[in-house]
């Protein structure tokens, strides 16, 4: 055998020890992983059997996809192959790969704000006390932004943390390293992923240290996506949207889905901050609520639906959009076949076009709706309507019309009264009507999907327009006869631009939008109803709505007529007041007292950098909000909901948009000192004012052009 050869035999030998010594190390890194990593699980396992049961009962037995890949790098880190890209997540050194990630993290943090800059110019035309609270704190807003520097940063301490993507959990361990956050909410659509992240991660050290400093914590395991906002804008609800103000959003792995959630969480992020109330809202709640219980109104009962020989009757919805100009012959053409309700003022487009309304439906509460309804529907036409409204509607309205219906609004310190007294004296309590407002269209959508009715078509339900000018039906009394504005509308919040429901884009604002999404939510929430829902509007998109043409609608014949569907509306799922129930019974005019004191005494404590003023907030709002669970006092949680939010984001945005841990305090509490009055003399106003009907009114003689 030649040098030669034997040189290739001794490489070839050498090749092959290396190749043995590899497996060997590969072999015996395997061995030690397995070994350490069963004892993470079982570590884990435990930690969350404390803590979070559900989760531990889940993952103790769960079963894995085919793809599920967990390996070992060279070096003995593990690693997994992403299922949607074939390849590892991770580098050969994922822990560095992490930190690196948390670095550029804390260097350009994607922060949720919100701009509140354009409070201080609200007018207070109604006379509301929460208008004029807002204002004094939008300009001590203003004048912190004008003062300071726009915040960049992390702060010490956050109000919200909301993390996509778990991965195997490298990042976890140093995240909260250099800051904290009151709220954490940790979302991983993937299962498996969690499942991976079991066997190497420290969760039991993770969930210890969270608690430990106080912090809520909060998983969404296995929610696709796609769901990720509406869980999120559950959880906010349910636990109060400071739990999300000035939120910290961090994606862990590469997902064009996530991506796309990012955007909708920052370009939706109004709805958390939307639509819920205010104190005097809540006072005119109570007042309306006990003058209405006092007449003899047909209440709606949600559980005794239509008979199912009527439910598939078509019902047509008219709001008052611009597309419904478009649809208007063939409503006319169809009237006789279907039943018609008028969402307010497409009542008056309708009558211009000789189609009286079967029901007419009013949501706003205040004075002005009957001097609307006065001013353009004369009484002998009322007369030959149907009115649906909500408890809390000003109680002359309800006297307006031949026949009214009355639905109990959910959320509302009217109804959790009625419902205490109803409960006390009779044992049980009539349903509510869910996602009612905030536009008239959800309220007569929830009437009609609430009593059974299985074909909805909704007819200028734009929740938006093509043309700035053009922004209601032209035949309603926004314009005159020649389709000029008489009567401009409001626009609530900034322009957004959604998808069309016929292609294409409308322009919407926050609080359209917000209506929108409301209608989607109600149908989602009656998925197992069977409703066959018809968007005949060309406006925004409503998804669980199917697109439709008015010219393409075939309607199935019925044996019976729609007065005999009316009269079976009118009479089954309606039932008159039960007159025992007694509200002023339990006002607990005391009780609120305490409750305001409490919160006061709180919110009165000195602090002195922004980590204690959210501290301090977070505590006044956690106590008030053990409230929402006691049966018993919830009118009175509900009194002071809405205005603490409203007031609590506006806060929470002075306090982490601008300056830094110190230098934001004196205007933070020159703006919680305002709010500190408003809760002390809180316990007054109700004492005066809760039987004080609305006196906002309108004089429609008069164009209102801007």
């Amino acid at each position: 055998m030649s040098k030669n050869d034997l040189h290739k035999t001794q490489e070839s030998l050498n090749e092959i020890e290396e190749t043995l010594h590899s497996i060997s190390q590969k072999k015996q890194n395997e061995d030690v992983f397995v070994e350490k990593a069963n004892r993470v699980f079982d570590n884990n396992i435990r930690a969350f059997r404390k803590y979070f049961p559900e989760i531990a009962d889940k993952f103790i037995s769960h079963e894995t996809d085919s793809k599920f890949n967990l390996f070992l790098n060279p070096n003995g880190t593990a690693n997994f192959v992403d299922y949607d890209t074939g390849v590892p997540i991770y580098s050969d050194d994922p822990h560095a790969q992490s930190q690196e990630q948390i670095e550029n993290m804390l260097k350009h943090p994607i922060m949720g704000k919100v701009d509140q800059s354009k409070l201080e110019l609200i007018k207070n035309e109604t006379n509301f006390i929460h208008i004029d609270l807002m204002a004094g704190i939008g300009s001590i807003y203003n004048e912190a932004q004008r003062d300071l520097d726009e915040a960049k940063s992390i702060a010490e301490y956050v109000p919200s943390a909301i993390i996509f993507g778990v991965g195997l959990g490298y990042y976890l361990e140093s995240f909260f390293n250099s800051f904290n956050a009151a709220y954490i909410s940790i979302f991983e659509p993937n299962e498996d992923y969690f499942f991976a992240s079991l066997f190497t991660f420290d969760w039991a050290d993770f969930l210890k240290k969270v608690d430990e400093s106080g912090s809520y914590l909060y998983f969404s395991i296995g929610v696709p996506e796609q769901e990720m906002y509406e869980a999120l804008y559950s959880r906010s609800n349910d636990i109060g949207a400071f739990s999300v103000a000035s939120a910290l959003f961090f994606q862990h792995y590469p997902s064009e889905a996530v991506n796309k959630l990012i955007a909708e969480f920052k370009g939706n992020f109004h709805q958390f901050f939307m639509g819920w109330g205010f104190f005097d809202d809540a006072l005119l709640s109570i007042a309306h609520t006990v003058n209405n219980t006092q007449k003899n109104i047909n209440l709606l009962k949600p559980t005794e639906k239509i008979a199912d020989t009527y439910s598939h009757y078509p019902i047509f919805i008219v709001a008052n959009g611009p597309s419904l100009d478009n649809d208007i012959e063939n409503i006319k053409k169809l009237k006789e076949k279907v039943i018609i309700v008028a969402c307010n003022s497409a009542t008056t487009a309708l009558l211009k076009q000789g189609i009286t309304p079967d029901f007419h439906v009013a949501l706003e509460r205040t004075k002005a709706t009957e001097d609307f309804l006065k001013a353009f529907i004369p009484e002998p036409t009322r007369k030959k309507i149907n009115l649906l409204v909500l408890n809390v509607m000003y109680p002359n309205v309800l006297d307006l019309f031949s026949w009214c219906g009355v639905a109990l609004k959910g959320s509302e310190a009217g109804t959790s009264l009625f419902h205490i007294s109803e409960f006390l004296k009779n044992n049980s309590i009539t349903g509510t009507i869910g996602y009612s407002n905030p536009l008239v269209g959800n309220t007569a959508l929830s009437f009609f999907g609430s009593m059974g009715f299985k074909n909805i078509y909704l007819f200028g339900a734009d929740n938006g327009y093509k043309d700035p000018n053009h922004h209601h039906s032209k035949g309603s009394y926004y314009y005159s006869g020649e389709g000029e504005t008489i009567h401009a509308p409001l626009k609530m919040g900034g322009e957004l631009v959604v998808p069309g429901n016929f292609g294409g884009s409308i322009i919407t604002d926050h609080f359209m939008h917000t209506g929108k999404v409301q209608m989607e939510r109600f149908l989602e929430s009656k998925l197992d109803a069977g409703i066959s829902c018809f968007n005949c509007s060309d406006g925004s998109a409503i998804k669980g709505s199917m697109p439709l043409r008015s010219d393409d609608i075939l309607l199935e014949e019925f044996s019976f007529s729609k007065n005999t569907v009316i009269d079976h509306i009118k009479h089954q799922p309606f039932s008159k007041l039960d007159k025992t129930v007694a509200l002023t019974d339990y006002l607990d005019f005391d009780e609120f007292e305490q409750l305001c004191n409490t919160m006061v005494d709180i919110l009165n404590e000195p602090i002195f950098n922004r980590t204690e003023a959210l501290k301090q907030l977070l505590k006044s709002l956690r106590y008030l909000f053990s409230f929402k669970k006691h049966p018993r006092y919830t009118h009175l949680y509900l009194l002071l909901e809405g205005e603490s939010l409203y007031v609590t984001s506006v806060l929470i945005s002075l306090l982490y948009n601008f300056g830094d841990e110190t230098n934001i305090i004196p205007y933070y509490n020159k703006a919680k000192n305002l709010w500190t009055d408003f809760v002390a003399d809180a316990p007054q106003q109700y004492r005066d004012r809760w039987d004080e009907l609305s006196d906002y009114s309108f004089d429609y003689s008069k164009p209102s052009v801007s």
